[in-house]
């Protein structure tokens, strides 16, 4: 590989990590804080892998700096009160008041290869695991000490134990950080369904202050963090999963707005602004940032894949409670998602796709739009595609060069395939206009689902009164 290409691989890996820090903390309880700027370039750092003799000492086993340009970012966040001011306190509670600030109800990996690729795998915060030091246990309790007391490291241990992979940064985030953080880059446009509303048409979580109407809108700070930590719409199932879905949906519309050209020259400017409002490791500085995304041209959202931890649900039995614990077990799939991500190979088909009962997130999906003689109606589809988190590498195809002989507007998916047409029900959702179709996967060009869009096309812009039901899920 030629040094522009690692430079880019390199700098692939830390623009994504920027941004994945951005939708760490959906596990908190309420109201949020801005924090100011803070433009030192060592405040917000703490000591992780080298620390000094009177740092903690820990085995390479675990921990690690980047290596033949791999590297594997740990992402953390928590529900810490920190930074809030006192009426935001009053009304949502005290950290210990809420138990907050103690646990990682976040951990995710990002994992990046040579050749560019980029892996975000995120840990349900439920899973049962060995923590080192502590013993069995829920994997968000091992940031117990928080990021003082030494939560980090072991949070890396912990996730090192479990997957073989060396953590070598880490950024942590709380809930004063994230409403800064999106702020700080003038919030997002997303594209909500309308199956997560209730039957009065709203999408309304009072554990979260969130209270939106579906479909494509500008979203604040604030009204990000309400929509990305809801576990309570009337579809979600298991509502930590449903959430990890909607945080998966929201990182990838966040990617492809940050990798369309015009946002690239901006991102230098935002690197300061967002890791201001977050914690970082010492050896991930502010210049490396700036300097590195420069890089970044060419590079396709289809570069970066999202896999959730295959996990069973179940339930344990501690001395401490009398009722015994709902977590999950780390599920004997996750193994070979393990080996393939240590030795950077292609991951297991289908493994860590779906989390059970959660419908299939827009972020694993891949879908082509077909500009079938449209009027420019195929870019405006895409968008919406965009915006609501899907992966548009394929981006809008001529009819011609696609080399199918479908007719008229339709969104298509592979016949005969359960996985097909749960993805094609997911995009359906934000194209409740557009007939659904199973055909032969050969007239989709190897993809499982595709939308072909006409002039005939009519786009909506009124979501309905009511929600059209929910998802299939796994």
């Amino acid at each position: 590989m030629s040094e522009r290409s690692h430079r880019q691989a390199r700098s692939v890996r830390i623009a994504i990590a920027v941004a994945a820090s951005l939708s760490l903390i959906v596990g908190a309880a309420s109201a949020y804080a801005y924090v100011l700027v803070i433009q030192n370039n060592r405040i917000g750092t703490t000591c992780f892998t080298d620390c000094g003799p009177r740092g903690p000492v820990t085995s390479t086993k675990y921990v690690g700096p980047c290596a033949s340009h791999s590297c594997n970012y740990l992402l953390l966040g928590s529900d810490s009160r920190a930074g809030l001011s006192p009426a935001q306190i009053i009304a949502n509670g005290s950290n210990a008041q809420a138990g907050a600030g103690n646990n990682a109800d976040v951990i995710m990996v990002v994992h990046t290869e040579p050749t560019g690729k980029t892996v975000i795998l995120s840990f349900p915060r439920d899973l049962w695991v060995n923590i080192p030091g502590m013993g069995k246990g829920k994997i968000n309790s091992s940031f117990t000490g928080g990021i003082q007391g030494g939560g980090p490291l072991r949070v890396a241990k912990t996730v090192s134990q479990i997957t073989g992979l060396k953590i070598s940064h880490y950024l942590y985030v709380d809930l004063a950080g994230f409403q800064g953080v999106v702020d700080s880059i003038d919030g997002i446009d997303m594209c909500i369904p309308p199956n997560e509303a209730g039957p009065d048409g709203w999408l309304t979580d009072p554990n979260t202050q969130l209270h939106l109407r579906p479909g494509c809108q500008h979203l604040t700070g604030q009204q990000v963090l309400s929509y990305v930590r809801s576990r309570h719409l009337p579809c979600d199932v298991n509502g930590d999963f449903n959430r990890i879905s909607r945080q998966q949906a929201f990182l990838r519309a966040l990617i492809n707005r940050l990798l369309q050209p015009s946002e690239l020259l901006k991102i230098p400017g935002y690197i300061k602004p967002v890791l201001s409002n977050l914690k970082r490791d010492s050896g991930l500085t502010i210049a490396d940032l700036a300097f590195l995304t420069g890089q970044l041209k060419g590079i396709s959202t289809g570069d970066v894949l999202f896999r959730d931890v295959p996990v069973n649900v179940g339930q344990v039995t501690v001395p401490q409670y009398s009722f015994p614990l709902d977590v999950e077990f780390l599920d004997a799939s996750a193994q070979p998602l393990f080996k393939a991500l240590v030795n950077n190979t292609a991951l297991p088909p289908g493994v860590g796709v779906n989390l059970p009962g959660a419908p299939t997130s827009e972020s694993q999906i891949t879908i082509p739009v077909i500009e079938h003689a449209s009027a420019g109606k195929a870019a405006g589809v895409e968008t919406v595609l965009s915006q609501a988190g899907f992966d548009i590498s394929p981006a809008v195809v001529q009819y011609a060069a696609f080399g199918s002989t479908v007719k008229g507007t339709v969104l298509a998916y592979s016949a005969g395939s359960k996985a097909a047409a749960d993805k094609a029900a997911v995009v359906h959702s934000y194209f409740l206009n557009i007939p659904m179709k199973a055909m032969s996967a050969k007239l989709l060009g190897g993809n499982q689902v595709a939308l072909f869009i006409t002039g005939a096309y009519k786009p909506s812009s009124t979501p309905p009164a009511t929600s059209p039901g929910c998802l299939p899920v796994a």
